[in-house]
């Protein structure tokens, strides 16, 4: 299956409802609340990890089953029941709707299909093999897990932080030059040595350095 990656962002403003209540529904409203959203789980029981979600507010829930019209005004759907017919229905609705909408385990019916990600603050590392293997996916989530640990967060919001520097500083052919110096000088060594301070005024200094030159 081919597939075009994007990030989606604002899913706080967007209606989100994912029908079904059990563990995978569970897992992909985790997925959500992650990225913002604060989904409508329409499901007549719950997981218990998607209870402790609603019990802190961080998803929304209607107790029944799914009928044809709750899609109305949604952004993005997804459907996680193992009824067959039902999710044939939410497939209809939504592509009727023009909702992004993805079946869980049937990628023919689905516009947009879920990588395994790896979060670090603000930095997202995913894998995707098209819907053909998740098994694989999962396997190589595991292997950024390891490489990538939780400094790599902290990077990405230093160099956000210093972006508005960097566009204020250099003409536009020269910011990847100098940002790319950034990264694969030693910030990295120094965000892990001696904390997120010492390696934010590393940066400072090469930027602010890089213009006196």
């Amino acid at each position: 299956m081919k597939t075009y990656p994007l990030c989606l962002v604002g899913l706080e403003t967007q209606r989100v409802i994912i029908i079904g209540g059990g563990s995978v529904a569970a897992r992909k409203a985790a997925s959500l609340v992650e990225a913002g959203a604060c989904p409508l789980v329409i499901s007549p029981d719950l997981h218990s990890d998607l209870q402790n979600l609603l019990d802190h507010a961080e998803i929304h829930h209607l107790p029944r089953t799914y009928q044809p019209g709750d899609l109305a005004e949604s952004f993005l759907v997804i459907s996680a029941t193992d009824d067959a017919g039902v999710n044939h229905q939410v497939w209809q609705e939504a592509r009727a709707a023009g909702c992004l909408i993805n079946i869980v385990d049937d990628p023919p019916h689905c516009n947009f299909i879920l990588p395994a990600v790896v979060r670090r603050g603000e930095l997202t590392l995913s894998v995707s093999t098209g819907g053909g293997s998740p098994a694989l996916a999962r396997r190589l989530r595991e292997r950024l897990e390891t490489e990538f640990g939780l400094e790599y967060g902290e990077l990405a919001a230093i160099l956000d932080e210093l972006r508005p520097d960097l566009i204020a500083s250099y003409p536009p052919a020269d910011r990847l030059e100098v940002a790319l110096r950034l990264v694969d000088g030693p910030l990295l060594e120094i965000l892990h040595r001696d904390g997120v301070a010492a390696a934010r005024a590393y940066a400072e200094n090469e930027l602010k350095g890089n213009t006196d030159k």
